[in-house]
């Protein structure tokens, strides 16, 4: 099924101009629940209440408010939200080219495909190519949702990817959690180097992974949908933190990596004799 374009733009690249649009790079796949009243099983809904009418209002008559001194409030109604994003600033206007590694994970939102509009098909293939034959990103600003956006354009399959970031002023400061102070021994590194040596792949395979937990409670519902009914697992109390011999758990982990990698071998060439042994017997 196509995806459905959620709003038009403007890549500004220099002088050049390449119409694009927006689509939904990613998509939730979270189990989602409704609240329901306990006694009777209704579903509840959600009210909005003003305690100077005493009533409940309705979502028409609501407005955005902003508190500049104690219960009072700068109010903007949708069209004047709208009137702040005009179609000049609109453009998603490229300031700098920068490698992706200088770019840190935790600067990342969200993601966007951007696609070609009607017209902009040669310029955003120019630019989309460019990118990765200097494998470069770019930095850019771009204005929507109420919002002006930090954001990254770097080549995607065969096209382009958007990311809207965070600015350095929402990322809080690392120091900020408590971190102990342990000496750490050259032995250990050593040691730690070569587990991760050990489980190291040379790509990253995403289809290897699967939601466990969404596919326990998917059957659960469909159990409990059928008449099952489960009783509550009693917890076990939480027991103090263990104390570990470090280089011991390492020096464990590397026996059990070097155990693991021989079996898999041996399955392999077992697999081969069987295929020659049915091609022998066919002929």
């Amino acid at each position: 099924m196509a995806l459905r374009p959620l709003r038009n733009a403007t890549i500004s690249f220099g002088l050049v101009s390449i119409p694009v649009r927006f689509y939904t790079a990613t998509k939730s796949e979270d189990v989602h629940f409704h609240l329901l009243h306990e006694s009777c099983g209704s579903r509840v809904n959600r009210k909005w209440w003003c305690p100077h009418h005493e009533k409940i209002v309705d979502s028409d008559e609501l407005i955005r408010g902003y508190e500049i001194s104690k219960n009072k409030y700068v109010t903007f109604t949708d069209e004047e939200m709208e009137t702040l994003e005009t179609d000049d600033n609109r453009a998603v206007e490229i300031t700098e080219f920068v490698d992706l590694h200088e770019i840190d994970p935790v600067f990342f939102e969200k993601a966007y495909y951007l696609g070609p509009s009607a017209g902009g098909g040669k310029t955003y293939r120019l630019l989309s190519q460019a990118m990765k034959k200097q494998d470069k990103v770019a930095v850019a600003r771009w204005i929507g949702g109420g919002k002006e956006h930090l954001v990254v354009l770097r080549p995607y399959e065969k096209g382009l990817i958007l990311h809207t970031m965070f600015y350095a002023d929402e990322v809080r400061d690392f120091d900020a959690i408590d971190i102990e102070e342990a000496p750490v021994r050259d032995k250990e590194v050593a040691l730690a180097e070569m587990l991760i040596n050990e489980l190291t792949e040379k790509k990253f395979d995403p289809l290897q992974f699967k939601d466990e937990y969404r596919t326990r409670l998917l059957d659960r519902i469909r159990a409990k949908s059928k008449g099952k009914v489960f009783e509550a697992e009693e917890k076990e109390e939480e027991k103090g933190g263990e104390v570990i011999d470090i280089m011991e758990a390492l020096r464990r982990s590397l026996d059990k990596g070097s155990r693991a990698k021989p079996a898999r071998a041996r399955r392999a060439p077992a697999k081969r004799r069987t295929t020659a042994h049915k091609k022998r017997k066919a002929s």
